[in-house]
């Protein structure tokens, strides 16, 4: 799916919520049918308005989201002998130590060197 229609059909839903609002407050409120229709008029024009601002944001390549994780500081919750659980950024991920390394023990800070699906391999 392109990031374009991607866009667009995360929008459907808030337009759904705006239109039951603004129908409520037609009936309820006595809002005019016009201003009704100028409010959802705005609220298009803001859709457009913040798609080339959002762009970036909605196009996301799964083999790229992990990058951020690369040289990141982790805590080893068990010994990693090989594999164990790091905490990392408050969340728990399974860990393997890179080629090489010995175990570390619980409550040591490792470097993550590289992401292997939801296997990160971690170095001292």
């Amino acid at each position: 799916m392109t990031v374009f229609w991607r866009y667009w059909l995360l929008q459907i839903p808030g337009w759904g919520v705006l239109i039951a609002l603004l129908v409520g407050a037609h009936h309820w409120l006595s809002l005019s049918l016009f201003a009704s229709v100028l409010v959802f008029i705005g609220w298009l024009v803001k859709d457009v308005l913040f798609y080339p601002i959002l762009k970036p944001h909605y196009d996301f390549k799964e083999r790229e989201a992990h990058v951020w994780m690369l040289g990141e500081k982790a805590v080893t919750e068990e010994p990693l002998a090989p594999r164990g659980y790091v905490k990392l950024r408050g969340e728990l991920w399974m860990a393997e130590l890179a080629k090489g390394e010995q175990e570390v023990p619980k409550g040591e800070t490792v470097r993550v060197e590289a992401v292997n699906g939801l296997m990160l391999e971690v170095r001292r």
